[in-house]
């Protein structure tokens, strides 16, 4: 946890270069429907293979062998799909996941504006994860390979995400921080976007057993932008869970378009025995209304 919280401050304190460019900006949505619903507060989660997108350290707590899908109809006809299986082993967990977010075919134009045909373009990532527990935290890490492709271009990179997690021995609290994104950026031609950088800080609490409470601090250093996360769940009967969260200054609430419920989430989710079918609604005004669903299964 140390090392961790001595490299955020590393990063923190590196001065901010409001000029700096950032490319794969689809890293900053979200892929699934129980984190969307709740604001994307989740930085201290554990248990469930969804964790990796957030905090891979959040893997180590996984029982049993997950394997979960989410998709989404993205604004302006864009799809947005994701993949994650995660499973314990005696060292500790392990995970693979994917991320992509594709557009259909657009009209190509010649500089004078002429119809040129149509393209393509998509962005995509794929991770591997390990994480492990420790007697005092768990750690965990995640190898990612970004490829971003529009029309005949394409362009390559890998980054790492760093994360680790604490719980309270004797209370149901715990504490999460994540660096996600580190890495060299994405050069399309001549120019070179930087990866968005990302830094959270998360607490997650219990009530009761059926009520949970989830907090994120995010911070972007290349944007200097700061977002504040909020979310909750309750549960019944441990079968259906209803959720709503609120999330500022995330990339997909940036829009002042978005109007006055820009920011929020709701959303329920369903088990039944091993399997749990979770959904997720985040309006966004005139941008147009964004649903989730994502289908998980244990085995």
């Amino acid at each position: 946890m140390r090392l961790l919280a001595a490299l955020l401050a590393l990063v923190l304190a590196a001065p901010a270069r409001a000029a700096l460019n950032t490319g794969a900006a689809f890293l900053k949505l979200d892929p699934s429907a129980r984190s969307a619903a709740m604001g994307s507060a989740y930085s201290a989660a554990s248990g469930s293979a969804d964790t990796v997108f957030f905090n891979p350290a959040g893997l180590a707590g996984l029982g049993k062998r997950e394997l979960m899908a989410g998709h989404a109809e993205w604004v302006a006809g864009t799809k947005f799909d994701a993949l994650a299986y995660g499973q314990p082993t005696t060292w500790g967990s392990l995970g693979v996941s994917a991320m992509r977010l594709s557009v259909g075919e657009l009209d190509a134009r010649t500089a004078d504006r002429r119809a040129a045909g149509s393209f393509e373009a998509a962005d995509s990532v794929y991770a591997l994860s390990g994480a492990r527990r420790f007697s005092a935290a768990t750690f965990g890490a995640s190898l990612k390979y970004l490829k971003s492709e529009i029309g005949p271009y394409s362009a390559q990179t890998f980054a790492v995400d760093l994360g680790a997690r604490k719980e309270v021995p004797g209370r149901p609290l715990s504490f999460g921080l994540a660096v996600r994104n580190l890495g060299k950026g994405l050069r399309f031609l001549d120019q070179e976007d930087a990866l968005p950088l990302m830094v959270s800080a998360g607490a997650s609490y219990r009530l009761a057993g059926v009520l949970g409470l989830a907090l994120d601090v995010g911070h972007e250093p290349h944007e200097s932008r700061t977002s504040v996360s909020v979310g909750t769940e309750y549960s019944f009967l441990g079968s259906l869970a209803l959720r709503a969260g609120y999330g500022a200054n995330t990339m997909s609430r940036s829009s002042a378009k978005q109007g006055a419920l820009g920011g929020l989430g709701a959303g329920l989710g369903l088990k039944f025995r091993s399997f749990g079918a979770d959904y997720a609604f985040t309006p966004f005004g005139e941008l147009g209304d964004v649903q989730r669903l994502s289908l998980s299964a244990k085995f």
